[in-house]
C-alpha cells in the first residue's frame, strides 16, 4: 500500500497516538522477526491502520509492551506478536513485492528490480503461510492489468479491481467471514488510494506515457496544479463522495479499544489528504507521524 490512510495528527489524542504507533511498529518488529531486517523498510501506515481495524474488528487479545527495537532503541509501546499480526505482515509483504513487480513492468528502474529481487525469499514465505491472499493477489493483478491495457475511461471503473482486493482481504486476513459494513468500509478506502495515489503521480505517468485514470478519462494534461485547478469539481466530488462512503460504513461497525483512532483517520485523516492533495502543486511528501 502507499501511505495515504493516516490520522490527522491535529486532531488526534496523545494516547491514540501511542496507540496507533503500537500498531506500527508491531507490524515492523514482525516483519524483522520474519522475513529479515532489510524487509522491514516495506511497513507502511496504510497497513497500521489495516492492523488496528483488524484487531479491533475480531476483538483479539492484544499485548503492547514498552521495548527498543534494533531500528530504534529507544523505548516505545509495541504490539507483541500474536497470529493476526503474522497474516497482516504476510499480506503486506506480499502486496510490497507485487508492487515493485509492477514497478518493473512499467519501466521504472534499477530500484524496484533492487526490491523485487531483496523480496522474492520473504514474499515466498509469505505465500506459503497465506497462499489464498496471493491468489487472490494474482486476481486483482490481472484485472487491472486488462483495466489499464484497455485505457478504461471512468474513475471508478479503473479503480474497481485494487478496491475490489481490498474489499476481499481482510476476510482472508483474518480467515473468517466479514459483514457488509468492514466490507464497504476497506472497498472505499481501496479505491481512495487507487484514486489518490494516481492523482499524485499524473505528472511522472504523463511524462513516462503510462495508463492513468485521470489522464484516461479527462484527457488535456498541461501541468499539475493546471489539471487538477481544471477538473477540481469533478475530483473532489469523486474523492469527497468515497469519503462520505467510508464514513457511513464505519458507522455501521462497532469498536473498542481503537474507536477514536480509526475514526480520527476516516473521518478526518481522509479528508486531510484530500484537501493536501487538491492543493498541492508537486508530489506529496511521505507522510511522518
Amino acid at each position: 500500500m502507499y501511505g495515504y490512510i493516516v490520522p490527522d495528527k491535529s486532531k488526534l489524542r496523545a494516547s491514540d497516538f501511542v496507540l496507533y504507533r503500537a500498531f506500527y511498529c508491531g507490524m515492523c518488529c514482525e516483519t524483522g522477526r520474519r522475513y529479515g531486517q532489510l524487509p522491514r523498510f516495506t511497513t507502511n501506515y496504510d497497513f497500521a491502520f489495516l492492523s488496528a481495524l483488524l484487531h479491533d474488528y475480531v476483538q483479539a487479545d492484544i499485548v503492547i509492551e514498552e521495548h527498543g527495537c534494533i531500528l530504534n532503541p529507544k523505548k516505545k509501546a509495541i504490539l507483541q506478536q500474536n497470529p493476526l499480526l503474522a497474516r497482516l505482515a504476510a499480506a503486506n509483504i506480499m502486496l510490497s513485492y507485487q508492487k515493485a513487480d509492477d514497478g518493473v513492468r512499467d519501466g521504472d528502474g534499477i530500484k524496484y528490480r533492487a526490491v523485487r529481487r531483496m523480496l522474492e525469499k520473504p514474499c515466498k514465505q509469505a505465500k506459503a503461510l497465506c497462499p489464498e491472499i496471493w491468489a487472490r493477489l494474482e486476481t486483482a493483478e490481472r484485472e487491472q492489468a486488462d483495466c489499464e491495457k484497455a485505457d478504461t475511461k471512468g474513475l471508478d471503473r479503473a479503480a474497481d479491481p485494487f478496491a475490489s482486493l481490498m474489499r476481499d482481504l481482510p476476510e482472508l486476513i483474518v480467515g473468517g467471514q466479514t459483514d457488509d459494513n468492514l466490507k464497504g468500509l476497506c472497498y472505499n478506502i481501496g479505491k481512495f488510494v487507487y484514486l489518490v495515489d494516481a492523482l499524485d503521480d499524473i505528472a511522472d505517468d504523463f511524462k513516462s506515457k503510462r495508463y492513468n485514470p485521470f489522464l484516461a478519462t479527462f484527457g488535456g494534461f498541461t501541468g499539475r496544479k493546471r489539471f487538477i485547478d481544471a477538473h477540481r469539481d469533478d475530483i473532489e466530488f469523486c474523492l469527497r463522495g468515497i469519503c462520505g462512503r467510508a464514513a457511513q460504513c464505519f458507522g455501521g461497525l462497532r469498536f473498542t479499544q481503537s474507536y477514536s483512532l480509526l475514526k480520527n483517520i476516516v473521518f478526518d485523516g481522509m479528508k486531510s489528504k484530500t484537501d493536501e492533495l487538491l492543493g498541492s502543486t508537486g508530489k506529496l511528501k511521505n507522510p511522518r507521524l
